[in-house]
């Protein structure tokens, strides 16, 4: 019967069935079965079938595909799929592309063998937050007319701002990036606008003028005037001039507007120099008289600095531990005492420490009157 089965077998060969395995676990499913690649036998009148034994390295058909597509969250490619070939139960890799202004959000359908004759995974990817766009809209004087905007988008994408809609105001310059594109950096667009009431404007004058009569100042050219007056023969500085629509003039003397009526052009004005009033100092309430020797009392192996008389300015070094000669003492207002030293420069109590021996205080403090 062996001979028999052997001899039907070479004859009429039966395609053999090679299952490729999985690696054992959980999720083991057995593979569909594939045909073998068949020889032709010495005879020339049937097909052997090639063992694995005899041929370890075989050429097999793919017999599985796979496509990854690259999609943005709203749906648009960003590269061409990548199609992947192979035989059901081999392992297979993609490749991952990284794009400017985006990141992997997730992997929809991932998996990393062949398991299907077709099979579909698709990488999302998400558009970075971008840094946000904050708009300004600024009068003359720096005061917002709104408040600000904030745009928000993502990198790279597009924005536009606007100005405006007012019927009192009218743009008068604008920043360079009032359109463009989001990115890391914060970015602020400023619009500056001037009252539609003004015609025309000199600014950063630098000149004075001189008031011929008592003149009422505003808060704005033509608007609600102020409590008092300016008086006569003061000089101001001019800081602009402006036309109204109505065409009069106005000069702007900082923070308050009159009208250029009773003013006259001062030529040359020398504003009178800042007098800088040095700090009172405390006030000697008594004397400590008599000499004394001690010993600086600071910080090892630091110098401390003394002063040209109490809370004066800064005159020489003494060094921790030095020995230096006391001339007398001073008691000030604020109950801080001073010594003046041999060399006629002071120190605070805080950094003295007298020594016993020698000469002593003598005589009795003297209070002053």
């Amino acid at each position: 019967m062996n001979f028999l089965k052997r001899l039907k077998a070479f004859f009429n060969p039966q395609q053999q069935v090679a299952t490729a395995q999985l690696p054992m676990g959980p999720d083991y499913q057995p593979i569909a079965r594939r045909r073998p690649i068949l020889l032709p036998s010495p005879t020339r009148q049937a097909y052997l079938p090639i063992s694995s034994h005899h041929q370890p390295s075989i050429h097999v058909q793919p017999d599985s595909f796979v496509i990854v597509f690259y999609f943005t969250e709203t749906g648009e490619r960003l590269a061409k799929p990548q199609i992947i070939s192979g035989v059901r139960g081999q392992a297979f890799k993609f490749t991952v592309h990284q794009f400017d202004d985006y990141y992997i959000s997730r992997i929809e359908n991932y998996h990393g063998y062949f398991v299907y004759p077709r099979a579909i995974i698709q990488l999302i990817y998400a558009q970075q937050p971008a840094a946000p766009v904050i708009v300004f809209h600024f009068d003359e004087n720096h005061h917002l007319l709104t408040p600000p905007e904030y745009l928000v988008g993502q990198l790279g994408q597009h924005y536009e701002t606007h100005f405006l809609d007012s019927q009192l105001y009218r743009v008068q310059h604008v920043t360079t990036n009032q359109v463009g594109h989001f990115s890391e950096q914060t970015q602020i667009v400023t619009y500056s606008y001037r009252p539609r009431v003004i015609r025309w404007a000199n600014r950063y004058l630098t000149g004075f003028v001189r008031l011929t009569m008592p003149v009422t100042s505003y808060r704005e050219p033509g608007k609600a005037a102020l409590a008092q007056q300016l008086p006569t023969n003061t000089i101001w500085r001019v800081y602009q001039k402006v036309q109204t629509t109505d065409r009069q003039t106005w000069y702007d003397l900082g923070g308050q507007w009159i009208a250029t009526d009773h003013t006259e052009r001062v030529e040359y004005y020398q504003q009178p120099k800042q007098q800088v009033i040095a700090a009172p100092l405390f006030q000697q309430a008594a004397v400590i008289p008599g000499s004394r020797r001690a010993v600086v009392d600071f910080i090892p192996q630091r110098s401390l600095r003394t002063w040209t008389q109490p809370y004066g300015d800064a005159a020489n070094y003494l060094q921790h531990g030095q020995i230096v000669n006391i001339i007398h003492g001073l008691i000030l207002s604020n109950n801080s005492v001073w010594y003046e030293l041999e060399d006629h420069t002071w120190l605070e109590e805080h950094y003295l420490r007298l020594l016993s021996a020698g000469h002593d205080f003598t005589s009795p403090i003297k209070r002053l009157q």
